[in-house]
């Protein structure tokens, strides 16, 4: 990861973004890591982050690799947005009105998604098992196990 402090970091980041780029994550950096990352867990989106900092997906990208381990608080950030996302969900259904249920439908089918990309545990689709079988490989696991097994002939047993 880079450091954010070190003069190697800034060179890098005005080669690769120009003095423009520099200016806009530096903006970003005045908000500071902890209220953007805040307002990632609270649903707001990055198109909506990046279109208020006026920056594309790889200057948000250069962001959050600017920093050791933001990267990973940005996804824990988005894992908390899941359950927002499920919260919202519910609070819309719950307060759907006869008039606008089908808008409300939309808006908790919509959250509903949005938590079951933010966060596995609201992703409510079946898994399907595939389970392949080669009788071949049976086969050669029988014989295996067979090996073991003393050879000569069988002798009857009286009862």
């Amino acid at each position: 990861m880079i450091c954010v402090d070190t003069q190697a970091y800034v060179e890098r980041l005005v080669l690769m973004v120009g003095e423009v780029g520099k200016a806009k994550i530096a903006a970003m950096e005045e908000m500071g890591e902890d209220k953007i990352l805040e307002r990632v867990s609270t649903g707001t989106s990055i198109r909506t982050l990046m279109k208020e900092f006026d920056v594309g997906y790889k200057l948000f990208g250069i962001w959050l690799d600017s920093s050791e381990g933001r990267r990973g608080r940005y996804e824990a950030a988005q894992h908390e947005a899941g359950h927002f996302y499920a919260e919202r969900a519910v609070d819309t259904a719950q307060n759907a009105q006869p008039e606008d249920v089908n808008v409300s439908r939309l808006k908790v089918d919509t959250d509903k998604w949005m938590a079951s990309k933010m966060n596995a545990k609201y992703d409510t689709r079946q898994r399907d098992v595939a389970i392949n079988i080669s009788v071949n490989d049976l086969h050669a696991q029988a014989a295996q196990l067979l090996e073991n097994v003393i050879e000569g002939e069988a002798e009857e047993v009286e009862r």
